[in-house]
């Protein structure tokens, strides 16, 4: 969706992701020189390129994790509280979810914590992202 016409690329794709939606391929752009996202749905045609000219090592975002430490809305209840502890399984009060960087957005997305916590009822934002700092550092927001 990054240019208004589509059109024949050239990837070199090394791993396969689901978002919790859609399934995406990593690849190489020889086209634009660069890593990213490609959502298989949107590939009509597959075919052998030749050799590749990227390897998955080079893809820094790929081999990159980020923890996102999440804990309960502080506006809940205890009740409510102790309910998203097990939920997410969380201990002393957090659960620590290892993302890859290239995955990074589509995790916060997925989880609800791509917005401000305050910006929405404790009952419609359960969770709240503790390290909230340290990971859009690493979003590059």
């Amino acid at each position: 969706m990054s240019r208004p016409e589509s059109g024949a690329q050239v990837i070199e794709p090394h791993a396969l992701a689901f978002d919790g939606f859609r399934w995406h391929a990593r690849a190489f752009c020889r086209r634009d020189g660069v890593l990213k996202d490609f959502l298989l749905s949107r590939i009509l045609e597959a075919r052998d390129s030749g050799l590749t000219e990227s390897a998955s090592a080079d893809d820094r975002a790929w081999q990159e994790k980020i923890e996102l430490v999440i804990a309960p809305h502080p506006g809940l209840s205890e009740a409510q509280t102790r309910v998203f502890e097990m939920d997410y399984a969380m201990e002393e009060g957090v659960a620590r979810i290892p993302v890859r960087r290239a995955l990074l957005h589509y995790a916060l997305k997925r989880l609800g914590l791509d917005t401000d916590p305050d910006a929405r009822a404790p009952r419609d934002q359960q969770i709240v992202l503790v390290n909230r700092d340290e990971v859009m550092a690493a979003l590059g927001a």
